[in-house]
């Protein structure tokens, strides 16, 4: 009666050993097929180019809706606002750009050797105040830089403290 009990403990830690060595296998074979997925994440970024095509094209005046206390119109031949950020080469950096009218927009990226440029449109001319949030994803020495270009002039800027990784900028026209 003794041996049967061995037997069967042993049958047991062996079926036990079977079912996590096909834990494993199946396991090993989720992550090798989600590792070689060909889905290519791209952050959100509106080339400046666009917008500025787009204000060649003459749009109309902007009107104003009740309600809406805009804080400064731009005239029809007016620039852009572009928020930049630059930093140490390499460093990698995640956050939000945008306006009080038009929303913020996500955005993530790694600097390169030229800074990063987001432009933002103004909905029908109207600006309201330009708010950016930067972040470096990874501590790395250097100061990530934020500034707010109106018509390629700085307007705006901040940059990371020693203590702080995040970096804050507004500007209301």
């Amino acid at each position: 009666m003794a041996r049967r009990g061995t037997v069967e403990r042993i049958l047991i830690w062996c079926g036990g050993l079977a079912i996590l060595g096909v834990l494993a296998v199946v396991l090993l074979a989720l992550g090798a097929f989600l590792g070689n997925s060909d889905v290519d994440i791209a952050p959100i970024e509106e080339p400046i180019e666009d917008i500025l095509d787009g204000q060649d094209e003459g749009d109309d005046p902007a009107q104003v809706q009740p309600g809406v206390q805009p804080v400064a119109i731009a005239p029809g031949n007016a620039s852009a606002l572009v928020v930049r950020v630059s930093g140490p080469q390499g460093t990698a950096y995640s956050g939000t750009y945008g306006t009080s009218q038009g929303g913020m927009i996500p955005v993530e990226g790694v600097l390169g050797a030229e800074p990063a440029e987001y432009g933002i449109e103004a909905e029908g001319g109207v600006f309201g105040e330009v708010s950016a949030i930067f972040r470096k994803s990874q501590p790395v020495p250097g100061m990530l830089r934020a500034e707010v270009l109106s018509s390629g002039e700085v307007v705006a800027e901040g940059s990371t403290s020693e203590g702080s990784e995040l970096v804050e900028v507004n500007w209301s026209p």
